[in-house]
């Protein structure tokens, strides 16, 4: 791999983890707000069906993600990283300004949520290729002894972005009563997400193509039929890794309606604990990042995972006690293990598929996961109803346990893109 210098290649991860952040700014919002979604967009008697409905026009933006993953891939292999950037930034920003001018259910009747439901489809098209492309990107300049302190920057942007969103709620919950966040609050930080998306395109403009993807052989066919076949056991080996660290991500954003909801804490208390545990994540990330260079990654996650299954019940546990400082412990602990598994799963998937296909073939794998992963708040919404609230932390293990076995088929050693 080429060298660049320093300076640059920190310039470089600046602009992609801006990008991050704006995409989990928007993420975190939709979901925390999803509440007030359901009362303005599906009016019902049951408030149990809309907030299942809500989340399920959150995971219809999951849904287009394999389909807006697999495109923007197939551009950024084709045609350049940068051009494929630069498109999915512009659709992110335009998408989540458009969601926070929708006129609601009472304005306009059933073209209320159907609106929303396409501006998430373009949420998700846009989302599908901004991480897994900022991973092949960074990938692709960083070399390998210092690829997971750069790909963790990247990532711990991903928490700055959901601590601004959950401190902008906390804000706007703490400065309106709720029939004023229902009159216009809620618009102001969809609003808000689509200015930083705007800003973020125009930096984005001075955006490097990288050294590998200019130098190597392009090939004329479809790289998604390429990865298919030939790199399928690859893809295989992508979903199993995903599992554990999509399921981590989406339950916390479960948390704010299944902790009130079944351990009695307040919902202010809860946004405060994510906020902390997201802080904590943000300054956690990097130094995971710089841990897995010193490790091998395929025996950080063989780990993580096990440690997860040995220590989940006593961590859900901490809840019963329905102290503020044991809620905090157990969000904090929660973000420990996604800045733990994170840190070495991403860089491992920029290693586990050639350039021709690698953007592709990241963003097939993690949105795909991703995809099947965004039923999980609705489905665990409508199981614990009819069973218990211990089923989440059951799931949990199960998902650990897929990517542990992953985990062990992977290679021992770690190529560079050299």
């Amino acid at each position: 791999m080429q060298n660049i210098q320093n300076s640059l290649l920190y310039r470089i991860t600046l602009w992609l983890s801006m990008g991050s952040l704006v995409e989990y700014y928007d993420f975190v919002v939709y979901a925390m707000m999803t509440k007030y979604i359901a009362i303005l967009f599906f009016p019902t008697q049951d408030k149990s069906l809309a907030i299942i409905q809500s989340f399920l026009i959150f995971a219809v933006g999951y849904f287009a993600r394999p389909f807006g993953g697999t495109l923007i891939g197939m551009m950024g292999d084709r045609f350049g990283r940068k051009p494929a950037f630069l498109m999915l930034t512009a659709l992110m920003s335009l998408s989540t300004f458009a969601i926070g001018c929708l006129p609601i259910y009472d304005r306009i009747g059933f073209c209320a949520p159907l609106l929303l439901l396409v501006f998430r489809i373009f949420q998700g098209i846009s989302y599908a290729g901004e991480l897994p492309g900022a991973t092949t990107i960074i990938g692709e300049f960083a070399p390998q002894k210092s690829l997971g302190r750069f790909t963790s920057f990247i990532i711990s942007s991903t928490s700055i972005g959901a601590i601004l969103a959950t401190f902008v709620l906390y804000v706007l919950t703490s400065t309106f009563e709720e029939s004023e966040i229902l009159a216009f609050g809620w618009r102001f930080p969809f609003i808000m997400g689509g200015c930083l998306g705007l800003i973020l395109l125009a930096l984005r403009l001075k955006l490097l193509e990288t050294p590998v993807f200019t130098t190597h052989q392009r090939v004329k066919l479809n790289p998604f039929i390429l990865l298919l076949k030939d790199h399928y056991k690859n893809v295989l080996q992508g979903f199993s890794l995903t599992s554990f660290f999509a399921s981590l991500v989406l339950l916390n954003l479960f948390f704010p309606y299944y902790i009130p909801t079944f351990f009695g804490f307040d919902s202010k208390d809860v946004y405060f604990g994510i906020t902390i545990s997201l802080v904590f994540s943000a300054f956690i990330f990097p130094f995971c990042g710089k841990f897995s260079d010193l490790f091998p990654k395929r025996n950080i996650l063989i780990k993580t995972t096990l440690f997860y299954l040995l220590t989940c019940l006593p961590l859900f546990s901490l809840l019963l006690f329905r102290h503020t400082i044991n809620l905090i412990l157990f969000l904090i602990f929660h973000q420990f293990f996604i800045a733990l598994f994170g840190s070495s799963y991403f860089p491992l998937m920029t290693r586990l598929f050639p350039t021709s296909v690698r953007y592709t073939g990241i963003a097939f794998c993690y949105n795909l996961t991703f995809a099947f992963m965004a039923l999980l708040p609705s489905f665990l919404t409508s199981l614990i109803h009819h069973s218990h609230p211990w089923v989440v932390p059951g799931m949990m293990c199960f998902f650990a346990l897929i990517s542990l076995t992953g985990a062990i088929k992977l290679p021992s050693s770690e190529r560079d893109l050299s």
